[in-house]
């Protein structure tokens, strides 16, 4: 995706319709993308590297430091920027939320409504995290569906997404 985008930066520089000094800019914008803003680096990771990481560390569940690790992250790395505090922030609203859903659904088990509800939340503890990952690497916060918000992070969330 990033080579695709340096070539086709490199047409528009080539066929003369971006200027020397916009084609440098333009390309700093997507390396940016990658590293984070102005090359921030947290732990030797980028940014964006950095949040998809964070959702990432979630999977870990089932050893506990699914619930550690994020946190950890957060903390580490949210006075190095601001998009981690978002990213952390709405990963947290997602933990707790996911923990009062599955309290519920656990009550819930003794009238057999509950079942369904664990194992809709089982695949949403998996898939959620990594859709949350493939956004953060793109730069992008996202919401997580169905979460709570404990953290404000509404009037920090874009908009519009890219798709």
């Amino acid at each position: 995706m990033i080579a695709e985008e340096l070539e086709r930066l490199q047409a528009l520089k080539t066929a003369g319709a971006l200027t020397a000094e916009q084609f440098e800019r333009a390309k700093e914008q997507i390396l940016n993308a990658v590293t984070g803003a102005d090359g921030e680096r947290i732990c030797g990771l980028g940014v964006n590297a950095w949040c998809a990481l964070m959702h990432l560390s979630q999977l870990l569940w089932w050893t506990g430091a699914g619930i550690v690790a994020p946190v950890a992250m957060w903390v580490i790395g949210r006075q190095h920027s601001r998009l981690v505090d978002l990213q952390g922030r709405i990963i947290i609203n997602w933990m707790l939320s996911s923990l009062i859903y599955g309290l519920i659904s656990g009550m819930l088990t003794f009238v057999a409504v509950g079942l369904p509800m664990l194992a809709v939340l089982g695949v949403m503890t998996m898939v959620l995290p990594l859709m949350g990952a493939l956004r953060a690497a793109e730069g992008y916060p996202w919401r997580y569906w169905l979460s709570l918000e404990f953290l404000a992070t509404e009037e920090e969330l874009p908009n519009e997404m890219p798709y």
